[in-house]
């Protein structure tokens, strides 16, 4: 962390806290044990980027100062990293019950005894049967060490969730995934369409595979086929805006600018994410670094922050989101819109050479 940027030199400034429900997502390394094609925070073994436990524990401090709603911890793969389990006993220690994010196959017995009284709930991804998961992730056997996983968790009675990547291949696995997801009692099951964020030369790898605008549409509408057909099991649901709730209330996005919200919301952002490499990102891990907060392995989180309320960097993002709710959002032609990911490509289209 950068010398001089602690908590202790902001306290001498009145601080910005948030204001609204913010959540953290924190990807404390970059190393995972399998090789998928759309993994946006280009994993690999070993990690090449990662918190240490000191630096982990100082961040998860700043968020409690800053009143973060919540936290989920993910990577690469988090449960490989050598202080995983003493993370969250941090996160616990400063009042968290947090989520994690894993694809599943590192749970054993040891772990999830070590974590059961520090996690709220487990995001595992599932992305189909056994041959198209595998080939999904890039490693065969990852499905069935994932299943059995699984079955350790409820062996431990810890709650868990399921992710499932919808592609155009996957398509056709939708009732499978929400059938099995009631099966196995996962809590939850988000159906996350696959996107190719921006970077020209990811979405070569992957585009192929991404729904367009309609199929998105007609996936939100198998969404609430699903969700009323499972309810009483399992919640389906979909990572995704309905165009009406946007527009009529763009606060739900980060779209809101202070005194102008109908509801007076602050210009809090939703959700933010720390990179491995410790960026700093608003919305979505996929944003052009143009529109990054800052970096906390050169500054405290606390000092980002309050260095980022008020400067030309939020007011140049609060643009940002405010032209494309109205050129892209108002406009658009189906009901279930992707925000993040318009905004992200917008982002990118801005800052092209």
């Amino acid at each position: 962390m950068g010398e001089g940027t602690g908590s202790q030199g902001v306290q001498k400034h009145a601080l910005r806290f948030f204001e609204e429900e913010v959540v953290f997502l924190f990807h404390i390394t970059d190393g995972c044990n399998l090789a998928c094609n759309h993994c946006f925070i280009n994993a690999s073994s070993p990690a090449a980027s990662e918190f240490s436990l000191e630096e982990a524990a100082g961040i998860i401090a700043d968020m409690k100062k800053l009143k973060t709603s919540h936290i989920a911890i993910s990577g690469g793969e988090p449960t490989l990293h050598k202080d995983f389990v003493q993370i969250l006993k941090a996160a616990h220690n400063e009042g968290f019950t947090p989520d994690f994010v894993t694809n599943g196959t590192a749970i054993t017995d040891g772990l999830a005894e070590a974590v059961r009284d520090f996690v709220r709930c487990i995001l595992i991804s599932v992305d189909g049967p056994e041959e198209v998961h595998d080939a999904f992730r890039g490693k065969k056997g990852a499905f069935r060490r994932t299943m059995k996983s699984i079955k350790i968790l409820k062996d431990h009675d810890i709650p868990f969730s399921l992710q499932f990547t919808v592609t155009k291949e996957s398509l056709p696995f939708l009732e499978w995934i929400a059938e099995t997801a009631s099966q196995l009692g996962a809590d939850t099951l988000k159906l996350e369409p696959l996107f190719s964020g921006g970077r020209a030369g990811r979405a070569k790898d992957i585009v192929h595979l991404c729904l367009n605008e309609k199929e998105i549409d007609e996936l939100a509408e198998t969404v609430t086929h699903l969700y009323g057909k499972y309810l009483a099991s399992t919640s389906v649901f979909m990572g995704i805006y309905s165009k009406k709730v946007l527009v009529e209330h763009p606060c739900n996005a980060y779209a809101c600018f202070g005194d102008s919200c109908h509801r007076g919301a602050k210009n809090d952002p939703r959700e933010l994410i720390i990179l491995p490499d410790g960026s700093l990102v608003p919305v979505d891990p996929c944003l052009h670094p143009a529109y990054y907060m800052g970096n906390v392995r050169e500054k405290s989180l606390l000092q980002v922050v309050q260095d980022y309320f008020g400067s030309s960097q939020q007011l140049q993002f609060l643009e940002l989101c405010r032209r494309v709710h109205r050129e892209k959002v108002i406009p658009y032609l189906y009901e279930a819109i992707p925000w993040s990911q318009i905004l992200v490509d917008e982002s990118w289209r801005n800052n092209c050479d």
